[in-house]
């Protein structure tokens, strides 16, 4: 596995070992119904990838919507949920920095999972996740508004988290070939106030 920073390292292992807690916790349809929705319009069908799939709660309804699906995710102890959850599909044990396959997908979706990654590794994860995506490709990316980068937690409950400003990434999508098309802001609450950027992958 690709190489991974201590504080990478620090998130996996809390979702290694919460993993089941953690997808329990997060497995209420319909939290990104206006963005799955969105996507569904902007990409009506086709082949597509998720990076950071959790224990598959967001599997569930992409897969419904008719995609063929693959899933990926970094944490061994969130896939094993995942396939429990969805024993027919495909899940691959990968990190966003280490992304191969056989073929090259029309969409991609990455709820909430880029917000793990350091700012000064953006490049490296974006171009990643460039290279599996076919020309034209649909790409649903969303993370947290905000500045800087921290650690929050302490000891067993410490994950490291990216905070961005809209303009900021979009900085960083446009250099990697990835075109805003469509942008949604979606403020929950102080602590989950989400970027949602839908992107078309430019180039040949």
């Amino acid at each position: 596995m690709s190489s991974l920073t201590d504080k990478e390292k620090l998130t996996k292992g809390f979702y290694d070992r919460n993993a089941h807690s953690w997808s329990n916790q997060h497995m209420s349809r319909g939290y990104w119904a206006k963005q799955i929705a969105e996507f569904k319009k902007l990409l009506p069908k086709g082949k597509i990838l998720e990076v950071g799939c959790g224990g598959g709660r967001d599997a569930k309804e992409l897969i419904a919507l008719g995609y063929s699906y693959t899933g990926s995710d970094v944490s061994s102890g969130l896939l094993k949920e995942a396939k429990q959850n969805l024993p027919e599909q495909k899940f691959v044990l990968q990190s966003v920095y280490e992304l191969s396959f056989p073929e090259k997908f029309d969409g991609l979706w990455a709820s909430a999972v880029l917000l793990h990654i350091p700012k000064a590794r953006i490049d490296e994860a974006l171009s990643s996740i460039k290279s599996v995506l076919k020309p034209g490709a649909i790409a649903y990316i969303s993370l947290k508004n905000g500045e800087g980068e921290e650690v929050i937690g302490e000891d067993d409950s410490a994950r490291f988290f990216a905070f961005w400003k809209k303009e900021e990434f979009s900085k960083a999508l446009a250099r990697n070939g990835l075109e805003v098309i469509n942008y949604i802001h979606d403020p929950r609450s102080l602590t989950d106030d989400w970027h949602c950027f839908f992107t078309k992958l430019t180039g040949s």
